[in-house]
């Protein structure tokens, strides 16, 4: 991949000056940014993907907390460098392309443009955004693009969307929900597992008519088939060792930062979560299927349970 100094090269000024703003900044927290100097706006009240006129590509995309779109939280490695699925302007992943601001992101992915990435840290009043810098669109999958930064390690365990899942489903075996062997890897594997198959998906969205099973969600758009116990081939994509989440917890979930007690159907959240605004989901209960046959494993949940709890404990 070229150099940030040549890709600015080719940019038009005003477009290098708003890039170089987020790279300047990269870690910092910042209220609303003003206009450069020249006037131009670097980031979107309105839209979350900005994209200024007469500029071809998207500047920056911005997530919001509380916002409509089920962004997840960035995954960063340990030499610093991260990945980040953000998810398109339009909840209607088929109507992509209706969007410009989809368009301009796509163009920075085709011409490996990077953009700038804010995310929201505080609300109102004096809301405040922290910079995570520049990014490179690597892809787009379900309705999400992946943003990685400049310098992402490549490494097998990082690498796209498309080829871990397909490595997944390549050493699938037996659903066993009391198999813990290698669980720190299906934490990280069981990421990629968006929406699962479509058959296990819809099941899903049947035995929980529609709604996220923790926060009554009804944009299906945004509904994931999480797998309570890890993904081991078909086996797996029964109803009991499911759950209909919204993508986000559906990520929390994998990373073990939230669980369910297997026997009160309580969530349990990560001490990492207390001061966040996932905060709330603490004690909060677990929504039944109707139908009793479709309802939890209770060997799955403690499967999970058990896990999540020894890591936490780990990081006391």
């Amino acid at each position: 991949m070229a150099s940030l100094n040549t890709i600015f090269e080719r940019l038009a000024p005003a477009h290098r000056a708003a890039l170089q703003w987020f790279h300047d900044r990269e870690g910092q927290e910042v209220f609303w940014p003003a206009p450069l100097p020249d006037g131009t706006f670097i980031v979107n009240k309105a839209k979350g993907i900005h994209k200024p006129a007469g500029i071809k590509y998207a500047v920056s995309v911005r997530q919001s907390l509380n916002g409509p779109y089920a962004d997840h939280e960035p995954i960063v490695n340990t030499d610093g460098s991260w990945t980040y699925r953000y998810f398109q302007e339009q909840l209607d992943p088929a109507k992509r392309d209706s969007q410009f601001t989809n368009r301009a992101l796509l163009a920075c992915r085709d011409d490996g443009v990077p953009v700038g990435v804010l995310r929201q840290v505080k609300t109102k009043p004096q809301p405040r955004y922290r910079v995570l810098g520049l990014a490179f669109v690597t892809e787009w999958h379900e309705g999400y693009f992946e943003l990685r930064s400049p310098g992402f390690d490549q490494s097998p365990a990082n690498a796209p969307l498309i080829d871990r899942v397909e490595q997944a489903i390549e050493t699938a075996t037996a659903f066993d929900p009391s198999n813990l062997e290698d669980a720190r890897r299906w934490i990280d594997a069981a990421i990629v597992m968006r929406q699962g198959q479509p058959a296990f998906r819809k099941k899903l969205l049947e035995a929980y008519e529609r709604r996220c099973a923790l926060t009554d969600c009804r944009v299906e758009a945004v509904l994931e088939a999480a797998h309570i116990c890890r993904y081991m081939g078909k086996e797996t994509n029964v109803v009991p060792n499911g759950l209909l989440l919204r993508a986000d917890l559906h990520t929390l979930y994998d990373r073990a930062l939230i669980a369910i007690d297997p026997a009160s159907h309580e969530v349990s959240i990560a001490p990492a979560l207390k001061d966040s605004e996932y905060a709330s989901l603490a004690g909060r209960l677990l929504r039944l299927p109707k139908d009793a046959k479709q309802r939890p494993s209770s060997e799955a949940l403690q499967t999970h349970w058990m896990l999540v709890r020894s890591i936490w404990e780990k990081q006391s």
